[in-house]
């Protein structure tokens, strides 16, 4: 089936999103979109309260390989290793990392993001303020900005998305940036669909049945 566009005919939407203002110019980019049988309100509820260790087991695979030197450097010093959280919110993924909260359109859209070294072992973090994210240009590293967005589907349905963008600052940043993403990229595909299904699970729960 062909499809036509007829541009005079359709209404244009004007709406930007959080997400193009904190980083409109990116090398890559992943996109996912779910239909949830719930507001759009309490989607976004749930995508508030997401918990990151309890998306999958392909998260918690994902963890573990991230801790690893962290483990192996522990053992080596004769440290006790503690272990991956039980529990990951928002709230821990800003407060224990370099992730910053960059925008959050109540109800509509969510935006964090973080500055580092992606590709090494042990991600290198950059501690920055918010307002330091978009005019962060210091070589050798990466900017990632991580969006979840509601939009009404139909009546008392929600399309969630997510999409992930990152862009680099040089082009060596660029180059190792490539050689990590064509590992990582499939995998970060596989996890965010992940993400998607659990908050749609948990938005789900909160609706109230139809008598």
């Amino acid at each position: 089936m062909s499809e036509r566009t007829n541009r005079r005919e359709r209404p244009e939407i004007e709406q930007s999103m959080l997400i193009d203002s904190v980083l409109a110019t990116f090398d890559v980019t992943q996109i996912r979109h779910v239909v949830v049988d719930a507001s759009p309100a309490e989607t976004y509820r749930a995508v508030l309260g997401i918990d990151f260790m309890q998306m999958g087991t392909a998260v918690r695979i994902l963890n573990e390989l991230r801790a690893l030197p962290e483990r192996l450097s522990a053992r080596l010093r004769g440290e006790r290793w503690h272990g991956t959280p039980a529990s990951v919110s928002l709230d821990d993924l800003v407060d224990s990392t370099g992730y910053v909260v960059l925008g959050d359109r109540e109800g509509d859209e969510f935006v964090f993001g973080a500055v580092g070294k992606f590709w090494r072992p042990t991600i290198e973090w950059v501690d920055i303020e918010p307002g330091e994210f978009v005019s962060f240009d210091r070589p050798g590293y990466a900017k990632l900005a991580i969006g979840f967005s509601v939009r009404p589907y139909g009546t008392d349905r929600t399309l969630l998305s997510y999409e992930a963008r990152t862009a680099t600052t040089d082009p060596e940043a660029r180059r190792r940036f490539r050689l990590y993403w064509s590992v990582i990229g499939p995998f970060a595909g596989v996890l965010m669909q992940q993400a998607l299904a659990h908050i749609k699970a948990e938005a789900e729960q909160y609706r109230i049945p139809v008598r």
